[in-house]
């Protein structure tokens, strides 16, 4: 049985989906991975999918997620916990408009609303050069190393079953 994936990101400017998909084209040869938008998206399908893994992306401005996927993670959370549901896995990547380095309250944020065994690989954290409109140099390789990473965690799973 091949492994479910969901990359839900935040509606907006488009860097949240660029990278989401970015995402999926380097582990649909080896996960089930699918990329929705958190509007559009509901929770409760998700929970019919029998998913395995969440990903959560979203452009952040401040410490904490955007309002968006705020509702949408403490929605899935109610439904979830209503239906006894633990992912194997929960991770996220976020695009940071400001310099601070905001990841423990990301993690936290994801740790409280969703029940999962595991929160891995370390959330991937990129930044946006405002003046250029584009992510920073360097952002292409940590996507690859970020994907890499799961792929590597997904295998180790893998094997752990078996």
């Amino acid at each position: 049985m091949k492994i479910k994936l969901w990359i839900i990101h935040k509606n907006g400017i488009g860097f949240s989906k660029i990278i989401a998909e970015m995402v999926q084209d380097r582990l649909e040869d080896d996960i089930d991975v699918s990329v929705g938008n958190a509007k559009k998206i509901d929770p409760s399908f998700l929970l019919e999918e029998k998913l395995d893994y969440i990903i959560i992306g979203d452009i952040i401005s401040e410490a904490i997620p955007s309002l968006e996927i705020q509702k949408w993670l403490l929605k899935f959370g109610e439904i979830s916990k209503i239906n006894n549901l633990i992912l194997k896995a929960l991770s996220g990547f976020y695009i940071a408009i400001t310099n601070i380095k905001i990841e423990p309250l990301w993690v936290e944020f994801l740790q409280e609303k969703v029940k999962a065994e595991i929160i891995y690989p370390p959330i991937l954290h990129l930044k946006l050069n405002i003046a250029e409109f584009a992510l920073e140099n360097g952002a292409l390789e940590l996507i690859k190393d970020y994907s890499n990473n799961l792929i590597e965690f997904f295998i180790e799973n893998k094997k752990k079953k078996n």
